[in-house]
Parts: C-alpha cells; sequence; structure tokens
C-alpha cells in the first residue's frame, strides 16, 4: 500500500460532521486506527493506550496547521464514548457502525493502533502498526513520517 494512492471516502464524525479522508487545502492526512483498552486488560495494555493518545494529540497540535488527524475507533459505539471522555483525542473521530472490533483485524492485521500516514498528494508514505508504551518515542517515531508527508518526499526508514 506504500506508495498508492490512500483511501479516498467521505466520513461522518460522532459529533455528526462529514469529513473527508483525502488530502484537501494542501494538507497532509494521519489516519489513526485504535481500539480502548477495555478495563480488564492488562495494565501494560492500558499504559500503551494512553501513551498512544498522548502521542497523537501532541502531534495533532504539533502538526495541525499541515496535517489532517482523522481518528478511526473500533469498539462500540458506547464503549468510544466512555473512552473518550476518560481520555479525549483533539481530533475528529468517525462514527461507521461496520467498523467494529470484529473488523479491526482485518483492516489493521490485528495491529491496533494503526497508524495511515498520508502525504499532500494523497499517496500513502508509511503504514505503521502497533506502537512503544512511551508517548515520547512514538512523538519521536511519527514526526519525521509526518514531516516526509508534509514535504512530499519519501520517507524509508
Amino acid at each position: 500500500m506504500k506508495g498508492s494512492i490512500g483511501p479516498n471516502f467521505k466520513v461522518q464524525t460522532y459529533t455528526g460532521d462529514s469529513i473527508i479522508t483525502a488530502p484537501m487545502q494542501n494538507k497532509a492526512v494521519v489516519l489513526f486506527f485504535w481500539l480502548a483498552t477495555l478495563d480488564d486488560a492488562p495494565a501494560v495494555f492500558k499504559k500503551s493506550d494512553l501513551a498512544s493518545f498522548a502521542a497523537m494529540n501532541a502531534l495533532c497540535r504539533k502538526y495541525n496547521q499541515s496535517v489532517n488527524f482523522i481518528g478511526f475507533p473500533f469498539n462500540d459505539s458506547s464503549t468510544v464514548r466512555r473512552h473518550l471522555q476518560a481520555h479525549p483525542l483533539n481530533f475528529p473521530q468517525v462514527y461507521d457502525d461496520k467498523i467494529t472490533s470484529d473488523k479491526h483485524i482485518e483492516l489493521t492485521q490485528n495491529g491496533t493502533p494503526c497508524v495511515i500516514f498520508v502525504n499532500t498528494q494523497g499517496r500513502v508514505v508509511k503504514i505503521s502498526s502497533g506502537n512503544p508504551t512511551s508517548a515520547s518515542l512514538i512523538i519521536e517515531t511519527y514526526s519525521p513520517i509526518i514531516q516526509a508527508c508534509i514535504d512530499n518526499k519519501p520517507y524509508s526508514k
């Protein structure tokens, strides 16, 4: 999928807005597919979940002028709403009852979170699956990928 045209479809958010997943207004796009860690999950999974949310919020703040961030939660609606109340993400989250935890394996090969980085020309620069438990390491890893998307340059790591 790297180098191919990225996803281009219209989706509805939890706030009822419609957004398009393709680059618009010369902005790159980061698609963040995630699955909320449930209460009975091991602590390491909860820590990883919180680290990825903190990192994505920090990246969104840093790059929001040049990148559209869009989240795709896989849990049921009530779980997503409850999770986002406790751990907000500062960018739109897609509401689609067809994107469920049953579909996450098919879409992400069971690696969540899964992040698709799309440059301003609509081409996939990188797909990243899973993440370390450190927000700073996620930011350090994703920042050069996002910059490559903004600059329309290849990313080879």
